[in-house]
Parts: C-alpha cells; structure tokens; sequence
C-alpha cells in the first residue's frame, strides 16, 4: 500500500476530505427526467452533478483544469437550456425523437438533458471513431431512422457533412455542438410519467436492433431498484467508462447517481480500451465506491496488470465493483482480484450481477459485503440433463458463478419450453417481471408480443437458481448442440484464451452444422499475430484444441485463426456468435 501522503497527492481536490458514510441516499421525489433537473438545479446548483475529466485537456482561458472537469448542477441546468433550444431551433419538440451520435463529453451530457427538457426523446448511437468504421455507423443509424423516424441527429462537426449527405433527404435535421447559450420556452416538467424518456437500441446485427422504449415511469423504477440494491450512500461517486449507448452506461452510469443526488465522473471507452489503468487511476483520484464493468474489462485488466504502473493506487474505496452485461467467469474473478489486492482491493468487492435494457437495467446483483457465490457442478449432467449436481471427476466440473438475488421490484424465474416455472437446480429460459419494465419495441408490437408476455420477459437468456440466487449460464442462441449435448461457448473460449498468442478478448466458440453427420461441429475462431505464418497459425491451433479437449472434453473440430479484429462484434463489444457460425457456414469470414 502507499503512504498517506502519496495517496492524498494523487486525489482530486473536491475528494480529499471523503470518508465513508453510512446514510442512504435518497431518490428524488421528481417523477421526470426534467423536473428532476429543474429541482435539483433549484435546491444545490453549486453539488457537482458530474466530473468529465477528458474536458480539463482543453479547459477555457484561465480555468484550472479541476474546473474544467467539474460540472455543477447549475451548470448542467445551463447548458441543458442551450442543448434543448438548439434542438427546439432544429425542429424537435415533445415526443419528437432524435438521434445523438456523439462520444462522452460535456455536450452529450448537455444534449441528453436538453432533450429532457424539451420532453423529446433521445436515441443513443455509437459514433465511428476512425474512418473505417463509417459504414457500419451510417447503417445503424438508418436502421434507427426507418425504425424511430427521428426529426433530428446530433453529431460531431467532423461528421456533419457525411451526416447531412445521408441522413437530410430523410428528412433530418443535422445538429452540431458547441451549444451557444439559449433557453428552452417550455420545459416538460409536467409530462406524464407514462411518456417516454429513452429509446435504448439492443445490440445485434444491425437490422435485428431493437428500439426498447423506457418510460420516465420506468426509468425511476429502474433508478430505484439500482439505488437500493447497491445500496447508494451519501458521499459515493459512480466512475464509469462504459458507452452511453449502452444501459449499463446509460442508466446506472449517468442516470441513477443524478436521481440520488450523487455525482458521477464519466470518460470514454476508448481511453479505457487504450489505457485499462485509466480506469484504475479514475478510481484512485475520485475515491470511487461503484464501477462497473463487463467480464472483459476485468479480464483485460488482469492480463496486463505486470505492465502498468501502479505505483500509489490505492482501491480500498471501491465498495462495488460490479462484474456483468456478459457470463461472468470465475477465474477472471479470481486474476483481477489477486492482481489487486496489494492495492486495496477487497474480494467482497466484486459483485457479479444480472440485468438487461428492457428493465432499464438492473435485474440481480451478488450480496453487499460477500465474496462471491461460485459453484462447481457437473458438466456432463448439465449439458445433457439441465440440472445443477455435483461433478462425477475433476474433468467433469465446471465452475458457474452466481448472479446473486434479484434486487428490489424485480422478479426472476426459470422455465421450461413450455413455460412452466422449472424447480431450483434446474437449468431453462430465465424470465423477468419488474416495475421498470419496458413499454415495448418501438414499431414492433408483434416482437413485443413474442418476448412480453403477461408481464414476464423472455430474456433469451439460459441459467438455474440456487437458494434464490440466479446462476446465468450463456444466451440461447449461442447453445453449441453436439450429439444432443447443449454447450455454452464460454467455457471453451476461456480455455482458447490460455494458449500463448491468442488474443484476449479474441476468441469465439460456435457449432457449425454438418449436414453429413446430422449434428453441429464445433469451431473456434480465435485471433492471433500469427495468423500470416501458415505454419505458425496450424500450430496454435493444435495447441488450442489441446487446451479446449484438456478443459472440457470437448475436441473442437476446427480452429481458425484470424487477423485481430476479424470477429463481429456489437456495438458494445459482444461477440456476435450466430452470424460468425453463420459466416462460416457461407465461407464468407474475412
């Protein structure tokens, strides 16, 4: 651990008198997304709603970089005023939609407020960070026009001309920051709680992409569950990475702390992605209590955690490190805890946890104060039977990790195919029930129907339940069936990932039918360096196999070793398993 001193050096000047402190925090009794706002703003403009430290790179003449950094309640009741003119200039109004293509940064946070209080209705798109990746942007966003038809899209100015070449024969009006001072006439603090808030499009293949649609109603709800699950305490600060466009991002990151009166400090993904000790040191320099993150991410930061300089980290206010929107694996759990633990990370830290957009968020997080719930169990018996029992032999176990219980005005339950509710230990489709359930797709009543059902979500997720806790144990769609054997890829990717050369985070595990012998063959796709040495590629993917068969008795039948970036993925980061299984049924895998 180091010194006090150095500790304190390091702390940003607004945390350095933090201390824990017991009280709860309470949510507010607004019931909008803009009245919350207006309230706020009203009674402590002066509180920090949120530090964005990438804005102290280029703070304004004479101003520290701490202020540059720092956005007041007042301030952000300012700019959301000029955010929401610009977009009422452009023709948005109430109930009116409007896409916003823009990176964390003080005019998202500005843009998202100001549609607020306009009472429109924003749709999040991840922005194209290099020129490559244009395509891919420009069809999402079309997707969401001919699903949402928006009036609007906000983007970089860098983007306005490919934005305006596209997207104004729509019919949409181009918007771009800066936001000059402006006022909005008439603010929807009285909206109807029933009306919409967000329009949170899934990840998936672009035309698969669903608009979930949260009502302010619901978002609250959400807030709620969020804020009393952790639970949120006077004095904490939320310290977030993740994309906006993503709820984990969205509603947990910027969404829940404003509603509980607490701040959070926001920066972008790329800057993690490039450099995973950022998060680390974001921790360390605001005293952050929650942060979260997906299994990857904590992953990454175990597998080059002897690269960093970690010189002074000091973690031992990080109350939850929250571990989900993916499987979550137990030795990754295990890497990043032992990586930081001379750092002051506590075990009990680490809180996987369950939730998906359409309930806002929120659906299952691991107890306060507990290590976490790992279950070893039987493979076989859970492949061919669905029920959790002991293993026959060390090559029989797998290790599942639990969810933990549902958290407040949230309902879990497992069923069968036909929609019975299985027994404890039994493997099958998990559903949800919540207060802060979605009002539906937008445009997709027939698909709301399908997955919305008195009530109760089909997730398209698979998992078990013991003593209450839900046990995920992979996506439906990803179920790899090999002579009647249901698979998850999880557990095959891990072993992949431990062969020297493999790319972490590169590595992906899919049946691929064999019409000759009537089932599905397994292929992993893994990426390497190596991949330009025919030689060297046919090597790894011996040792691959190896590890896989050693692992989990399974022998893939293919390993294909690919470029790095070679794998669909999400927008969020999610490997895209039934379009590589299909790509390489087709022959068409880069």
């Amino acid at each position: 651990m180091t010194s006090t001193t150095s500790t304190r050096a390091a702390v940003h000047p607004d945390r350095r008198e933090w201390r824990p402190d017991p009280t709860p925090a309470r949510l507010t009794g607004a019931r909008t997304l803009a009245a919350a706002l207006v309230d706020r703003a009203a009674r402590e403009p002066d509180a920090v709603a949120y530090y964005l430290p990438e804005a102290s790179e280029a703070p304004a003449n004479g101003e520290s970089p701490e202020d540059a950094e720092r956005m007041t309640v007042g301030q952000l009741h300012e700019r959301a005023h000029a955010a929401g003119a610009a977009l009422a200039a452009a023709g948005l109004g109430r109930g009116d939609r409007v896409i916003m293509c823009l990176d964390t940064s003080p005019e998202l946070v500005a843009a998202l407020y100001g549609a607020a209080l306009l009472g429109a209705v924003p749709m999040l798109a991840e922005p194209p960070l290099t020129v490559g990746r244009r395509k891919l942007w420009l069809d999402r966003v079309t997707h969401m026009v001919e699903v949402a038809g928006p009036t609007a899209v906000v983007c970089d100015e860098m983007l306005r001309e490919a934005a305006v070449e596209a997207l104004a024969p729509l019919g949409l009006a181009v918007v771009c920051p800066p936001f000059t001072e402006g006022r909005v006439a008439e603010h929807a603090v009285d909206a109807d709680p029933e009306e919409l808030a967000l329009i949170q499009f899934s990840s998936g293949t672009t035309s698969s992409a669903k608009g979930i649609m949260l009502s302010h109603r619901g978002m609250f709800a959400a807030a709620r569950s969020i804020g009393e699950g952790i639970p949120y305490r006077r004095g904490d600060i939320m310290i977030s990475w993740l994309p906006l466009h993503h709820d984990m991002g969205m509603v947990g990151g910027l969404l829940s702390t404003f509603l509980h009166d607490l701040p959070s400090a926001l920066f972008r993904p790329l800057s993690f992605a490039t450099r995973p000790q950022l998060w680390l040191r974001t921790i360390h320099r605001y005293r952050g209590t929650v942060s979260p993150a997906p299994n990857f991410a904590y992953r990454l930061v175990a597998s080059t955690a002897h690269r960093m300089d970690l010189a002074g980290l000091d973690l031992s206010c990080w109350r939850s490190a929250f571990n989900g929107a993916e499987v979550v694996e137990a030795g990754t759990m295990r890497d990043f805890t032992r990586a930081m633990l001379p750092h002051g990370f506590r075990p009990e830290s680490m809180r996987p946890c369950y939730g998906m957009a359409e309930l806002g968020l929120a659906a299952s997080f691991a107890p306060v104060d507990s290590l976490p719930r790992v279950e070893v169990l039987s493979r076989t018996a859970m492949a061919d039977r669905g029920v959790a029992v002991p293993p026959l032999s060390g090559q029989d176990a797998q290790e599942y990790v639990s969810s933990g219980l549902a958290v407040p005005g949230i309902r879990i339950r497992i069923t069968d195919d036909g929609g019975r509710e299985l027994p404890e230990g039994h493997s099958g489709a998990v559903q949800v029930a919540s207060d802060s359930m979605m009002t539906g797709y937008y445009g997709m009543p027939e698909r709301t129907a399908e997955d919305l059902c008195e009530g109760w979500l089909n997730t398209g997720d698979l998992g078990f339940r013991l003593d209450g806790e839900l046990f995920v144990t992979g996506r439906s769609k990803d179920l790899i069936i090999i002579a009647g054997g249901n698979h998850q890829p999880q557990p095959l990717e891990l072993a992949a990932t431990t062969v020297e050369g493999v790319r972490p985070g590169g590595v992906a595990a899919v049946g691929v039918l064999d019409p000759v012998q009537g089932t599905e063959r397994l292929v992993l796709v893994v990426e390497s360096r190596l991949h330009a040495d025919p030689e060297e590629a046919a090597l790894l993917g011996k040792r691959v196999e190896q590890a896989v068969s050693r692992a989990t008795g399974l022998l893939p039948a293919e390993v294909v070793v690919v470029p790095r970036k070679t794998l669909p993925k999400t927008p969020s980061g999610k490997a895209q398993r039934p379009l590589l299984a299909r790509m390489l049924a087709e022959g068409t895998l880069p």
